[in-house]
């Protein structure tokens, strides 16, 4: 099933649901279960890739918030190592990518 984020060109796959066609929905995906990517990924079983841009990066602790424009915005859990090996810096594009399955329909 496909999804489209409302006031923007984004569309996810998420598991097949009950929900009639045209239908509101809500969607929550943990800021965990994203992954970020500097390159394009290729030849994934993820079905959900969204090209976007880095706007923020927020040490908290043991981890870091990713605030990603991708087209809407998402937030992203990331570890200080990874940061640091990936070079991420504000302003960088990336890219998202969520597995269907980490996409969950909370309220139809």
């Amino acid at each position: 099933m496909r999804v489209a984020l409302v006031s923007t060109n984004c569309e996810l796959e998420i598991p097949l649901g009950t929900v009639p066609p045209g239908a509101a929905v809500q969607l929550a995906i943990r800021a965990g279960d994203i992954l970020l990517a500097t390159e394009v990924p290729r030849a994934l079983s993820a079905r959900n890739v969204l090209p976007g841009t880095l706007e923020t990066l927020e040490p908290r602790g043991s981890l870091v918030i990713a605030q990603v424009n991708a087209g809407a915005r998402f937030i992203v859990h990331l570890t200080p190592g990874a940061v640091r090996s990936l070079q991420l810096v504000p302003g960088l594009p990336v890219w998202l990518v969520l597995k269907t399955h980490s996409c969950h329909v909370i309220s139809p």
